[in-house]
């Protein structure tokens, strides 16, 4: 099965004073429809350039970004546009720039195609299906930080996109609503068919993703994977152990 998202060979810097900066180096990866893929690396390193490049926010000095087969650089701008506000979703935890409440904040996105009534239904939905239906009249400022970002997912859902590219979802946040976050998003894949691709900035917050990489220097790596002990008849595979980077389906 060909990947829903691939970059091949990426490269991307950039000035900073007299210095030009490479912070991406020869970075390939893949997301394939229903996995979670995880890049995890210390701030600074270039996470959230990799995913805009992905979504074609930013563009790569070197390397193809490619989205169902089509070279992204060779979109025009409307086609990207239509792609972005139809089957890609970008989540930030950035919030609204206007004091909405995130009922209207969730149904944003789809205002200007669907009626209003319409909007409305589908945000209560994805604010139903990320656990936050109890959010939709308040406020950005009275969220604590585990519910801003499972808002900013139902923000990002609302549109049903094949490929969601969410940027540090569980930053700042403690073990439980961590937890929270990343059990949410593997049920996006496993159950939905998304294409997931996050980035966080520590190791624990990957353990439910399905294959799993680091960014550090400006490169991509996966952890090695060792040999693989067998389990009893009885038990089961824990979702996303890290040492196994297989997916669901290799692993059925």
């Amino acid at each position: 099965m060909k990947p829903l998202l691939s970059l091949e060979g990426v490269g991307k810097s950039y000035l900073r004073g007299a210095h030009r900066v490479r912070v991406l180096k020869d970075v390939t990866l893949e997301v394939g429809a229903g996995q979670l893929v995880a890049v995890w690396g210390k701030r600074g390193v270039g996470k959230t350039t990799l995913l805009k490049i992905a979504a074609r926010l930013e563009r790569p000095d070197q390397g193809t970004v490619r989205f169902e087969g089509v070279d992204m650089a060779k979109l025009r701008e409307a086609e990207h546009t239509r792609l972005m506000l139809e089957r890609i979703g970008w989540v930030r935890r950035a919030g609204p720039k206007s004091d909405l409440r995130m009922m209207d904040y969730v149904a944003l996105p789809r205002l200007a195609e669907r009626g209003r009534r319409h909007a409305y239904g589908l945000a209560r939905e994805a604010l139903e299906r990320v656990g936050m239906s109890e959010c939709a009249g308040q406020h950005w400022g009275s969220l604590s930080d585990g519910e801003r970002s499972l808002v900013s997912i139902a923000h990002g859902i609302v549109r049903a996109p094949k490929l969601l590219l969410v940027d540090d979802p569980t930053a700042n946040l403690d073990v439980i609503e961590r937890e929270q976050v990343t059990q949410l998003l593997r049920s996006l894949a496993d159950d939905e068919g998304m294409a997931v691709l996050i980035t966080v900035p520590d190791m624990p917050a990957v353990m439910r993703a399905h294959h799993i990489a680091s960014l550090s220097g400006g490169r991509l790596s996966t952890p090695p994977q060792l040999p693989e002990e067998p389990l009893p008849e009885d038990e089961e595979e824990p979702p996303g152990k890290v040492i196994q980077l297989r997916s669901r389906e290799q692993s059925a």
